[in-house]
């Protein structure tokens, strides 16, 4: 029996759906940056967002996590500075507020679609009935998955939660997986990840030495890769058929 349940978020516990890269999006925090006095096209907007999101991810490509020494293989961008870069731009001073206003706002306008999948909740109170620790580790940006943790109520689940934009790193990366362990001390052998994309979660899984579900909620994200497979599959994805795994109860 597993006591550490590891989970992805969004596709596995979160069934969401963004137009974050859409030209009505960058139409929008376009008005939104003007109204601050930061004028832009919002094809340029869109441009610029593009250009410093790739630039950012050269610059960590090969870099070093400093707490080990070992050479980040996935890095990931801080989409906070993203958006302090745009203001600086344009010679708008912005503090730490304004921009995690800014950043939550575009993550609402571009959301179309947010809810807890069934199941998620009830077999969450059961595995804290009977004891079990339950970890989050998601690719994802602090600024904007906060506030939809909380806007859920998944939030106060949690033992504990990484979110890759802390760490510059993101799944599949056995660095992230293993700051995970070396936080909460979790033993690999009695812990299992549950994710719904087989290149991230469940090959990030297979390089820590961890077990692993693969909840298939969208089979382009779970087509087979040689040498990538997971411990248990609930194919037609439902989050209640975790049930039916006699070694998560």
């Amino acid at each position: 029996m597993y006591k550490n349940l590891i989970f992805d978020l969004y596709g596995t516990l979160l069934d969401v759906k963004t137009a974050d890269d859409s030209d009505e999006a960058f139409r929008k925090l376009a008005k939104f940056y003007a109204f601050r006095g930061a004028k832009y096209t919002a094809g340029k907007l869109q441009l610029e967002f593009r250009r410093r999101m790739k630039a950012q991810l050269r610059t960590r490509e090969n870099t070093i996590y400093e707490k080990t020494g070992e050479k980040i293989t996935y890095p990931e961008i801080d989409v906070v500075s993203i958006f302090k870069q745009l203001f600086e731009e344009k010679n708008v001073e912005a503090d730490d507020a304004l921009v995690e206003l800014t950043a939550n706002w575009f993550r609402i306008t571009v959301t179309r679609r947010l809810a807890i999948y069934p199941g998620v909740l009830e077999l969450f109170k059961r595995w804290k009935e009977q004891g079990r620790k339950l970890y989050l580790l998601s690719n994802a940006q602090r600024v904007y998955t906060e506030g939809e943790l909380k806007a859920t109520g998944l939030d106060v689940w949690f033992d504990g939660i990484l979110l890759s934009s802390d760490y510059g790193c993101r799944k599949p990366d056995p660095i992230f997986f293993n700051e995970l362990q070396r936080q909460f001390k979790l033993s690999q052998f009695d812990s299992i990840m549950i994710g719904n994309e087989r290149k991230s979660d469940i090959a990030g899984a297979c390089a820590a030495g961890i077990d692993s579900v693969l909840l298939v909620t969208d089979p382009s994200l779970a087509e087979p890769i040689d040498g990538i497979e997971s411990t248990y599959t609930v194919a037609d994805g439902d989050f209640r058929k975790l049930i039916d795994i006699p070694e998560l109860f």
